[in-house]
């Protein structure tokens, strides 16, 4: 019997506020989504930040503060707590979209996704709302208040965040909720060089599996998990990490057909810009 991998909230449920922050992680699990993946980044005096990017010139577009192009390493924690982001033109729509397998349209403002004209004005005046990039130990602090079950995938984007990362999470009551991983070699070799704290998962974005990446699975610390491209991977590539004690999670292509085809690989889960539309297609193919 086939089980169905787990879906992932990529950068949270962003159809319920802008992405990375703690409003799109609770919306996910408002909508019944056990799965969320975040990103890391560092500030200027060295605190872990939830924020993809290394600038904040596409979450802050169109409004018009002092920070609007500046760089996450520039800013200091206290400076980035104060950055407004907005929620007008910035949530992404409830059904799966044409274009949803694209994931750098899935996170584009509103326009290019077909939701109409791209007017900040007048997307301000219907949805005023606003919200802060969280630092990492306060997307820890609401991870604990999370139901039991919930998981959070979360990527070391920035070199230097192993080791804070590490810290902030022995600290915490949530190291069996967590899985950190990186896809950026120097940032691997990082994790490596860090000890992480005993029996937190961790994983490594490799894309594909191939004689080289293979090999580097040897050179890295003990894996949990691994990301793996859609289209780039078969049920026996999932069946010889399996062997191996890895599980292994699909990143990102958001399509019907893709969804279906997944069924059947044996994976534990896939990263997704659309889990509520995911989880109304999975409920209605039972």
């Amino acid at each position: 019997m086939n089980v169905s991998p787990k879906p992932f909230a990529h950068r949270g449920a962003h159809q319920f506020a802008p992405e990375n922050t703690i409003g799109a992680f609770q919306g996910a699990v408002d909508n019944g989504i056990m799965g969320i993946e975040c990103d890391i980044h560092l500030t200027k005096d060295g605190v872990p930040v939830v924020v993809h990017d290394g600038n904040l010139t596409r979450l802050t577009c169109g409004h018009p503060t002092k920070f609007t192009n500046a760089r996450i390493r520039e800013l200091t924690a206290d400076e980035l707590r104060a950055v407004e982001l907005p929620y007008a033109n910035h949530c992404t729509p409830l059904e799966l979209p044409g274009d949803a397998g694209h994931e750098f349209l899935a996170l584009r403002p509103g326009t290019q996704l077909g939701q109409g004209p791209y007017d900040y004005i007048d997307a301000l005046a219907r949805d005023p709302r606003m919200a802060s990039i969280p630092t990492f130990t306060e997307f820890l602090d609401w991870l604990a208040g999370a139901p039991a079950g919930i998981e959070a995938e979360i990527e070391l984007c920035d070199t230097g965040t192993a080791k804070p990362v590490y810290a902030a999470i022995a600290a915490s009551s949530v190291m069996e909720k967590c899985i950190v991983f990186s896809g950026n070699p120097l940032i691997l070799m990082e994790m490596g060089m860090n000890t992480a704290p005993e029996g937190l998962r961790l994983g490594a974005n490799i894309r594909r599996l191939a004689d080289d990446s293979k090999a580097m699975l040897e050179d890295l610390p003990p894996l949990w998990e691994v990301g793996l491209n859609p289209g780039r991977f078969t049920k026996a590539d999932v069946e010889w990490l399996n062997a191996k004690g890895i599980q292994v999670l699909a990143n990102l292509c958001d399509t019907f057909d893709w969804w279906e085809e997944m069924q059947g690989l044996g994976l534990y889960g896939f990263k997704t810009n659309y889990a509520p539309a995911y989880r109304k297609w999975a409920e209605g193919r039972v």
